[in-house]
């Protein structure tokens, strides 16, 4: 039997994704990927025909991005969490597959209340997008591991690592409020499903802060980033993290036997406690 550990890494949308180099940097230490995208799916019946070229415009350059950075041999899997059926889909997909995983990387997040570079105050967002962004971005964690379990998709002695940032738990001086407040809840989704899952199953499951980076799709959508990343660097002890050192972070919380879990860790130079 192969020692290769195997790991779904998911929220790579182009080739600027935190996610892609995080699944760089486990493939170059020798682990086995599968990648999960925004695509269109069977449960997708209300979309206009917009939102339906969307949806597989998305996936199809989620895939090319994939082979192209990973290898065509990458196995790949389309992932709407914000819809229960599509995740029963991808966990059945991956079951099929016989692609069962020794952890995953939760990297998904949606805010709509940060549009064409304008977020909206806070008392300005409604319960519909604030609702939205908590699903996506949060509950999703749960939604996900949920499923995987329940399709055997998830080994014992699994690790679990999602994305979160320092605006989960204190205000931000460029625009990060509804998603800060899905960010803190994802985070303490993280402690709950770690504090479950330790004594049932062995998995570990931890969170890692990043410096602020704008040059991915999502950060570049957030206002005044470029210069929160600025003030970041010239504050920090050791300047803004680099993508490469969160993907060392990630891929050690991910290794196997490490009594690591329920941690919220930081990866930006120590900026979390100058901030």
């Amino acid at each position: 039997m192969s020692n290769q550990r195997r790991y779904l890494v998911t929220g790579i949308a182009d080739e600027h994704s935190l996610a892609l180099q995080i699944a760089r940097t486990l493939k170059t230490s020798g682990a086995e990927l599968v990648c999960a995208g925004l695509g269109m799916t069977k449960h997708h019946d209300d979309v206009s025909e917009a939102g339906q070229r969307y949806l597989e415009q998305t996936f199809e350059a989620f895939q090319e991005v994939v082979a192209r950075e990973l290898g065509e041999d990458t196995p790949t899997v389309v992932l709407d969490v914000s819809l229960d059926g599509a995740i029963v889909d991808a966990c059945e997909s991956l079951a099929s597959r016989d692609l069962a995983l020794d952890g995953f990387v939760h990297a998904i997040a949606m805010d709509r209340t940060i549009r064409r570079g304008v977020a909206s105050p806070l008392l300005e967002v409604s319960r519909d997008d604030f609702l939205h962004c908590l699903d996506v971005s949060a509950y999703s964690l749960l939604g996900l591991t949920r499923e995987l379990l329940g399709h055997g998709c998830l080994n014992e002695g699994a690790s679990i690592v999602a994305l979160s940032y320092l605006g989960a738990e204190r205000a931000m001086s460029h625009a990060y409020r509804n998603i800060g407040v899905a960010k803190a809840a994802l985070e303490r989704i993280s402690r709950e499903l770690a504090y479950e899952l330790g004594p049932s199953h062995g998995i570990r499951v931890n969170c890692v802060r990043f410096s602020p980076y704008a040059a991915s799709r999502a950060g570049g959508a957030i206002p005044e980033l470029v210069d929160a990343v600025a003030r970041a660097e010239a504050a920090a002890p050791l300047g803004n993290a680099s993508p490469e050192a969160l993907a060392k972070e990630v891929a050690h919380l991910l290794q196997a036997d490490l009594d690591v879990t329920g941690s919220v860790r930081h990866v930006d130079g120590g900026y979390n406690f100058v901030a």
